[in-house]
C-alpha cells in the first residue's frame, strides 16, 4: 500500500474507514493536536491528514455547530406582555428567515428560558411540535432530583412526522436525566365513546392526572393554515377534513384543542375526540410556555393568547410585529 492509500485508508471496509476518520478527527478536534503531530503519529503526510479531516466533515463523522448569540427584542416583548397580559415574553430579534431556521433559533431561545426556570422536584408536561423538538435539542444535559416529564397529549409513535409523537417526552427526560410518563393512545380517536373508553383505562387516567399537576407545560401553537397544519402532516386528518375545520372558524390549536381568532374554544366534533389534557386543565397549570414563530403563525398565536391557553410566549420578531398589528386592528 502506498503512502496515499495509507493516508486515506483506501481499501479498508466501510466500518474501518469511518473509525479511521473518527480517530483522525478526534485527534484534531478533541485532543487539539496539529496536523503535523497527527501526521507523525500515523506515519502519513500532513496533506494526507488534511484530506482525512475534510472527508470526515463531508461524510458526517464530524458535525460543526456554530452557536450564534441569540439577539432578543425586549421592547417588543414588553409591549406584547402588556397587551396580552402575559407572565413573560421572549422575542427573537431579526428578519424572518426560512421556517426551519426560525424553528431552530426559537428552540435555542426557549431552551435557555426553560433552563432558568427548571429546578428539582418539578413535573414538566410536554405536547409535540417542531419548535419543541428544537428546544429539546438545545437543552444542555444535566441531572435533576425528582423531576418527571409527562406527555400531555396522545401519540402512538406511528405519526408521519418525528416531531409529532411520544419521542419528545422521551428525549426531554433523557436530557434532564429523569423519568418520563407516556400517554400510549392515539391523539385523535373515532368518536366520543372510544375516547371515554380510553380515558377510563388506568394507565391513561393516571398519566393525565400527572399532566394536570404539572408545574410547567411546554406546548406548541399550531395553525390550521393549509401546508402548515400539524395534524394533517402527522396523518390524523385529511386535507378535506382540515378544510371543514377551518370553516368552523378554527385558526389554531394548543394540545389539539382548537379555538377561534378570539380565543374561544370551539365546540366541534374534533375537540371531543382528543386524548389529552383539556383546555380548562391546561389553563390551570401555573406556567404554560408556548413556542411558535413566523408571520404564518400569528393568527394562531393571537387566539392562543386571547384564550389564555398560554401565559409565557417564546416567539420571533416577524410574529411579534404581526401580532401587534392585528391586536390594534
Amino acid at each position: 500500500m502506498n503512502e496515499a492509500e495509507r493516508g486515506t485508508g483506501r481499501g479498508r471496509p466501510r466500518e474501518d474507514r469511518l473509525a479511521y476518520l473518527a480517530r483522525v478527527a478526534s485527534l484534531y478536534y478533541e485532543e487539539q493536536k496539529t496536523q503535523q503531530e497527527i501526521a507523525a503519529l500515523l506515519g502519513i503526510s500532513r496533506s494526507g491528514v488534511s484530506r482525512l479531516i475534510t472527508e470526515a466533515r463531508e461524510r458526517g463523522v464530524v458535525e460543526i455547530i456554530v452557536h450564534h448569540p441569540l439577539q432578543t427584542a425586549p421592547d417588543l416583548a414588553a409591549e406584547l406582555q402588556q397587551r396580552y397580559g402575559l407572565k413573560d415574553v421572549r422575542v427573537l430579534a431579526g428578519r424572518e428567515e426560512a421556517y426551519a431556521r426560525t424553528l431552530k433559533r426559537l428552540g435555542e431561545l426557549a431552551a435557555r428560558y426553560f433552563e432558568d426556570l427548571l429546578h428539582d422536584g418539578m413535573t414538566i408536561g410536554i405536547s409535540w411540535g417542531g419548535a419543541l423538538y428544537e428546544m429539546i435539542r438545545a437543552i444542555r444535559p444535566r441531572v435533576h432530583e425528582n423531576v418527571e416529564v409527562v406527555q400531555l397529549i396522545g401519540a402512538t409513535g406511528a405519526e408521519a412526522t418525528p416531531t409529532s409523537g411520544p419521542i419528545l417526552a422521551q428525549l426531554l427526560a433523557e436530557r434532564l436525566g429523569c423519568r418520563s410518563y407516556q400517554l400510549h393512545a392515539p391523539l385523535i380517536v373515532d368518536g366520543a365513546a372510544a375516547r371515554q373508553a380510553l380515558l377510563d383505562e388506568r394507565h391513561i387516567r393516571e398519566t393525565l392526572e400527572r399532566a394536570r399537576r404539572a408545574d410547567i407545560a411546554l406546548v406548541g401553537i399550531g395553525t390550521t393554515r393549509s401546508g402548515y397544519y400539524s395534524l394533517v402532516r402527522a396523518g390524523y386528518l385529511t386535507e378535506a377534513e382540515a378544510a371543514e375545520i377551518r370553516k368552523s372558524g378554527a385558526v389554531g390549536d394548543v394540545c389539539a384543542q382548537h379555538y377561534g381568532f378570539d380565543g374561544r374554544w370551539l365546540d366541534i366534533d374534533l375537540n371531543r375526540r382528543v386524548i389529552g389534557i383539556d383546555h380548562d386543565a391546561l389553563r390551570r397549570i401555573d406556567t404554560v410556555i408556548g413556542v411558535a414563530g413566523g408571520a404564518v403563525k400569528a393568527q394562531a398565536i393571537h387566539g392562543a393568547l386571547r384564550g389564555r391557553y398560554v401565559n409565557v410566549l417564546i416567539t420571533d420578531e416577524a410574529a411579534a410585529r404581526r401580532l401587534l398589528e392585528m391586536d390594534v386592528a
